[in-house]
């Protein structure tokens, strides 16, 4: 029961932080599942470890769309259930637009306890070979939350022993332009062909 009133809290304060940063929709466009931001907002730089081991930081943003989930590996259904919509989003989409418009699909981990790079790695290649797996240090983690207005919170979980927990956390998809600035975030649950018309939706009017 705690864990679904810390969710739904989780949820809501997510809600709030985006309706003060982005309208509803843009006037005049057509809607999306979620909300666009007037204007993108830029990102620090950032200092990560992809899941091949490789420094990751906002330059591997640029040049491309992204579209960025934060997640843990532990995860029992949102995780899993985003990934694997956006695995059949990305196989739609690679049917449909020119390679160079694919966006790129990042899990950041919001357990760099347990999550290793290595785990990372076998994770999100289990979803699609293409994806990539990000984490840093718990600062580092805590730093990329507060500017991506993600909220993350540890949870006990039934057993004994430090890694008996999980993470409750928002589950929006963050959509962001080749210049490495937020462009929009979608909302959860998470449906393959919704994320395939938001998506060209968003990148048909930039």
């Amino acid at each position: 029961m705690k864990k679904i009133i810390l969710l739904a809290v989780i949820t809501f304060v997510v809600v709030m932080i985006v309706k003060m940063i982005v309208p509803a929709n843009i006037a005049g466009h057509a809607k999306i599942n979620g909300a666009e931001l007037s204007t993108a907002q830029a990102i620090n730089d950032f200092k990560l470890t992809d899941n091949q081991g490789h420094s990751f930081s906002k330059k591997d943003l640029q040049g491309h769309w992204t579209m960025v989930f934060f997640g843990f590996t532990n995860c029992g259904m949102v995780c899993p259930t985003t990934l694997a919509a956006l695995n059949q989003m990305y196989q739609q989409l690679a049917k449909e637009l020119p390679k160079d418009v694919l966006p790129k699909v990042i899990m950041i981990s919001v357990d760099p306890e347990r999550d290793s790079a290595a785990r990372m790695n076998e994770y999100v290649k289990s979803f699609n070979a293409n994806f990539i797996g990000a984490r840093g240090e718990l600062s580092q983690t805590l730093a990329m939350e507060k500017q991506f207005h993600v909220v993350a919170a540890k949870m006990d979980a039934e057993g004994q022993g430090k890694n008996h927990y999980t993470v409750n956390h928002s589950a929006e998809i963050i959509v962001m332009n080749p210049e490495a600035k937020i462009q929009a975030y979608l909302s959860y649950p998470h449906d393959p062909q919704r994320l395939v018309k938001d998506y060209k939706t968003i990148i048909g009017r930039s």
